[in-house]
């Protein structure tokens, strides 16, 4: 659905890297030789194609004096009037990671700590932003990734400038959403122009100008810019097509399908009107590929050599002696800009003093040294992962004579506050499937620089409602204070020799006081008190169980060390998560008693699609039995599958877990990330059990794993001992 929308705005794929330089070849052609310019069609993918015309042309001598383009033709067009080579450009655009751009979201690794656990618990894509009324982004991609690439091979070229300066003058066209009419890029931040030409409405964010401008792909009003090709003064025009195959009337059925042919129809409109300019039309044959189809680009590419061969007889009238195309290149060349000057300092501008200078702070060790693009990119996606930005490009800038490296900070606007939703479907018991739905509501600098108010909440199987309030003691401390309040409504199943026994449901309200420690983005050590009121009443069973309520309270330490990669599912890392602490009262308890429980996660990449993994735990108290309510429970799809959730409540367990994730497909990159296979097997040792269990609960499952955009889907079976069995799905956290 998605996906066939996103085929059908042409623009689209990002990115890369641009660098240009400047010059105009006008005035310098030999005598007697036309002017020829060149315009490149939008198409995504597609337009991977691009580079083997060029290619084409430079091996037959064909001088290029414009050239435009619109999304990926901008992209393509841009590069190549920098001064790139079409084998550099196929170099740099087969090595993307093209799975990453197309996610459009800030690596897990760089998030801030915070922002780390707000996927844990909520692992989805979604944000709505709150300060303005409820308010979605402007795209399923900030476009933060695309915006990189470009900083990276345009860095040379940064500052206002005309794009008549280039190696080959060069035009690229965006559309402004406010206005209705298209927008020609001929001079000003040319990483700008050629973030804006691919801004696809609704999949990549707009770009706001300071003119009050909002940017989006050019494609959709002039998708085959020959007219202003023919604006620049060429005397001949050769506008490249990117043909696709014949829509089949099946193809338009869904409201989807509809909606993405209508846009098709005007984007063609347009298409015809820039065929109609040209003085010569080389067509290029792309049917079968899509617009989001990167992984195939070595199949893509040799299609515009091919296209330009069967116009051989129309464009070797326009080579050139090797003489004269010596004296082109040379020309071209000359105009070319590879070196970056050493900055001198670090300006920031579109965030709040307070973030300016921790900016300025972190990145101070750029000063005075070439700049490494790679450790600048690195640092840059850190200072995303703060969650306030939709994008953080770079460039250089001269102030007073010296020379500096500026950071253009674009603040997305809706937020904060902002709402992570939460989507929870358990089918652990198909004939009794839970629903929920939650969030996490989050303000920022509310009493102080980076403190926090996060407000959870679920309806549903679960009603829960609680709030923190995390505050740094300094505005540079790593050190923080973060009282908690909640309520809470939960079943709970109880099992007697895995027959199901009685269903209560806990009725809990809590607060606790806590002073932490934040050593990085990926670790927290924290100390507190938590007290409160825990009622379990049994509202299906026999009459003789006992409704328990009473006071509980604990004096704990938590520490967390969040190594992964992802927060679904990971490919590589380590999770670790210690907890012990000292029950002075917990309802049912006779007398306090100690705790601990200790989590390990480690995933291992064994190929490109293959992810082994293994997880540990357990937990205990130490010998004490008269604990009430039991503090550790196994049993569900995340930990012992094959048994119901809850089944085993104990008051000491281990618990181990080993499998195998392999990769079989991708969801469309708007739509999600990939499907996976999963095999693993579970085995665990609970002792002192609240109820009576014979034999030690092992089980395999298999089962089928996708990442969308709304939280994994798990679909699988489980077998386990004495029969034990279970069909299941899930909406939600799967570890």
């Amino acid at each position: 659905m998605m996906k066939r929308l996103i085929r059908e705005f042409p623009c689209c794929f990002f990115i890369l890297l641009y660098s240009f330089t400047a010059g105009s070849l006008s005035g310098q052609q030999p005598v007697g030789r036309k002017k020829i310019g060149v315009a490149l069609e939008g198409g995504g993918a597609k337009g991977l194609a691009h580079i083997d015309v060029l290619r084409w042309f430079e091996e037959h001598h064909i001088p290029i004096d414009y050239i435009a383009g619109t999304s990926m033709g901008g992209l393509i067009a841009g590069m190549y009037a920098t001064g790139y080579s079409p084998a550099q450009i196929q170099q740099i655009v087969t090595e993307i990671d093209w799975n990453q751009v197309l996610a459009g979201t800030t690596p897990y690794p760089d998030l801030a700590f915070r922002r780390k656990e707000d996927l844990r618990a909520y692992p989805n894509s979604l944000e709505i932003g709150l300060r303005r009324g409820p308010e979605l982004p402007g795209g399923l991609n900030s476009g933060q990734s695309v915006r990189m690439v470009i900083d990276r091979y345009v860095l040379p070229y940064s500052g206002n400038r005309s794009f008549d300066t280039l190696p080959v003058p060069f035009r690229c066209v965006a559309t402004d959403l406010v206005s209705g009419k298209p927008v020609v890029f001929e001079d000003g931040s040319l990483a700008e122009a050629l973030r804006a030409t691919m801004s696809i409405p609704g999949v990549f964010s707009p770009v706001p100008t300071s003119k009050g401008q909002v940017l989006a792909d050019g494609g959709l009003l002039d998708n085959l810019p020959t007219d202003i090709v023919k604006g620049m003064g060429p005397d001949i025009v050769i506008g490249v097509h990117l043909a696709e195959a014949p829509v089949s009337p099946r193809n338009v059925t869904s409201m989807f399908q509809v909606a993405g042919g209508s846009m098709d129809v005007m984007i063609d409109a347009n298409v015809l009107r820039g065929m109609q300019e040209a003085d010569v039309l080389l067509t290029v044959d792309v049917a079968g590929f899509s617009t989001l189809g990167f992984n195939r680009a070595r199949e893509i590419i040799p299609k515009g050599y091919a296209a330009a061969q069967a116009k051989a007889n129309v464009l070797s009238s326009f080579s050139v002696s090797d003489e004269e195309w010596n004296t082109y290149l040379a020309q071209r060349n000359s105009r070319r800009i590879t070196s970056v000057p050493d900055p001198q300092f670090i300006a920031v501008t579109g965030a709040s003093p307070e973030m300016v200078d921790g900016i300025q702070h972190r990145l101070s060790s750029f000063v005075d040294k070439p700049v490494d693009t790679a450790a600048l990119e690195d640092r840059v996606m850190r200072e995303m992962g703060v969650g306030l930005f939709n994008s953080l490009s770079y460039s250089l800038t001269n102030q007073q004579g010296q020379n500096g490296l500026l950071l253009t900070a674009e603040r997305k606007e809706y937020l904060p506050p902002w709402l992570k939703p939460g989507f929870v479907v358990d089918g652990a018991d198909p004939n009794n499937v839970q629903f929920a739905i939650a969030g996490r509501i989050t303000f920022l600098d509310i009493g102080g620089y980076r403190s926090e108010i996060r407000t959870d909440f679920s309806f549903g199987a679960t009603y829960a409602l609680s709030a923190e309030y995390y505050h740094p003691l300094s505005p540079n401390t790593r050190w923080f204070i973060d009282p908690q309040f909640g309520a809470s409504r939960t079943p709970l199943n109880l099992y007697n020799n895995g027959n199901l026994l009685a269903e209560y449901k806990l009725n809990n309200v809590e607060g606790q006081f806590g002073l932490g420690y934040m050593f990085n983005r990926f670790s927290q050590l924290e100390f507190g008190y938590q007290a409160g009121y825990l009622d379990a009443t049994r509202y299906v069973g026999t009459p003789e169980l006992p409704k328990i309520s009473g006071r509980t309270g604990i004096s704990s330490g938590n520490y967390v060390l969040n190594l992964l990669d992802q927060p679904v599912i990971p490919r590589t890392g380590t999770y670790l998560e210690m907890t012990g602490g000292w029950h002075d009262a917990n309802a049912g308890a006779k007398a306090g008693f100690p705790s601990a429980q200790i989590t390990v996660e480690q995933f291992k990449k064994v190929s490109n699609p293959a992810t082994v993994y293994a997880i540990a735990s357990g937990g205990s108290t130490f010998g004490y039995h008269n604990v009430g309510i039991p503090p550790f429970s196994l049993g569900g799809p995340n930990r012992l599958a094959a048994y119901g959730v809850n089944q085993f409540l104990t008051n000491q367990y281990l618990y181990g877990r080993v499998g195998y994730f392999h990769r079989i497909a991708y969801l469309p990159p708007f739509l999600g990330n990939a499907i996976y296979v999963d095999g693993h097997v579970e085995v665990a040792n609970p002792k002192n059990y609240y109820l009576r269990h014979t034999g030690t609960p092992a089980d395999v499952v298999g089962g089928l794993v996708m990442e969308t955009i709304f939280g994994p889907v798990l679909i699988g079976g489980a077998a386990g001992e004495s029969g034990a069995h279970k069909w299941f799905f899930e909406l939600g956290r799967i570890f």
